[in-house]
Parts: structure tokens; sequence; C-alpha cells
């Protein structure tokens, strides 16, 4: 997924269209608390050359899995993802920060994708039944359902006098 800009001066049209298992390194993600790596990544689509411009102005497709921590249980678990996007690179230097700029007169659609693939990223995910919940001396994780049903029956500590005073009257 890298053409120099001879490359796609020459391609027929002047349009290239991709469909690529990609493999990128873990150390893609080393930053990112919320993801360990990815597997089965796909991209798939279409890149246009436009000479007026100077500009390659590419439409991508990119699917697989991410390998993200588990947010009860810690442990990682795969999550499926898919999204899309359009991008323009440039040959010319260019202060738009929409616009990505091609080093070298080589386009490449790798930072771009890892870059999709982190727009994805979810901020929660678990697939731990109450089971599995951890537990410690004193504590224990709920669910949403549980939680919500404690709060039905308590009282504020703040408002408990109030309450003794509507009763009197």
């Amino acid at each position: 997924m890298k053409w120099s800009r001879s490359e796609l001066v020459n391609a027929p049209g002047r349009s290239v269209v991709f469909d690529e298992e990609v493999r990128i390194d873990a150390k893609a993600f080393a930053g990112n608390s919320r993801i360990n790596s990815v597997k089965d990544v796909r991209v798939s689509g279409r890149g246009n050359l436009d000479l007026e411009n100077d500009s390659f102005y590419v439409t991508l497709a990119v699917k697989g899995t991410m390998l993200v921590p588990d947010a009860v249980t810690g442990r990682e678990i795969d999550y499926d993802f898919e999204t899309d996007s359009e991008e323009i690179y440039t040959f010319a230097e260019s202060e738009d920060e929409e616009v990505r700029t091609a080093e070298n007169d080589v386009i490449d659609l790798l930072p771009a994708v890892i870059d999709m693939i982190l727009l994805e990223v979810p901020l929660q995910v678990t697939h731990a039944v109450p089971e599995e919940y951890p537990s410690g001396d004193g504590w224990r994780i709920i669910t949403e359902e549980e939680y919500q049903k404690s709060q039905e029956d308590r009282i504020d500590p703040r408002l408990a006098k109030l309450k003794d005073y509507i009763e009197e009257k």
C-alpha cells in the first residue's frame, strides 16, 4: 500500500484499486492502554491521482479484529471492527491538517490505516459474565442492574431528617 508518484502517473487512468491483508506491528499501539494489537486486518479501496492539484485522493475501507483488554477481568479479548475513510495526500507542501503530505514522493497508507483503527477503539468492552467479576475482602463489582436496584430504596443521609419531618405531619 505504498506507491511512488511515478507509479501513480503511469498507472492506467492514474488510478489504483487495492484489497490487501495488512500486518500491523503491536508497537504501533504501544502508547494506548485500550488496545494491545490487531489481527486479520483487511484494507480495500481506490485511489486517484489528480495532477492538476498534485494530490492523491483515496477511499479506504478497513476491517479486522482488535485485541483489547476486558474492562472487568483484564483478559485480552477479540473485538471486531469495520470503518471507512476518505484521505487526501499531496505531493506539495500543505498546512491543511486534513491533508497528508507524501514523504519523498511516496504515498504510504499505513499511517492512515493505524489512525482509522485508533478511532475505532472502544472505551470499554467486556465479555465477562457476572460470575466472573472480581471481588475482594468487603467489595465486589456489580452489574448496572444491581446498582440501579440498590439505589431505588436508598435515602440520601442528608435528607433523612426531612423524611422524619414529613412523617410527623
